[in-house]
């Protein structure tokens, strides 16, 4: 199982349609392991890094191994879209991390973007 980043991304919908880019390197202490992200959303307080998995899960599972070295950074790209959102209503954007099998998966240099679209 995974946990929150507590990235706090936000944005407040106005059309209930609402494109997600977020991207950035990952990693995992354990050679030839790797690690899993995919993009959460939800409303209310948005979690705290290291939190429970909470919020809306979109899109699909990004995994990226590390097989040269313990550590080594790849990069990774999520793109989703989250419709039936209500609108007028402010929508935190977050990530939740796992290890593929083992060790500590962590995550680097990210980037957050969200876009209402009709």
């Amino acid at each position: 199982t995974g946990l929150m980043m507590g990235l706090a991304g936000a944005i407040t919908t106005r059309t209930g349609k609402v494109l997600i880019m977020i991207t950035g390197n990952g990693a995992n202490n354990t050679i030839n392991d790797g690690y899993k992200v995919r993009i959460r959303y939800g409303t209310g307080s948005a979690p705290a890094n290291a939190a429970a998995l909470t919020g809306t899960a979109v899109g699909t599972i990004a995994e990226g191994t590390n097989d040269i070295a313990a550590n080594a950074k790849s990069p990774f790209s999520l793109t989703a879209i989250a419709t039936g959102l209500t609108l007028d209503t402010a929508y935190w954007l977050d990530v939740e991390l796992a290890a593929v099998t083992a060790g500590t998966a962590s995550i680097t240099d990210v980037n957050v973007a969200a876009v209402d679209i009709p």
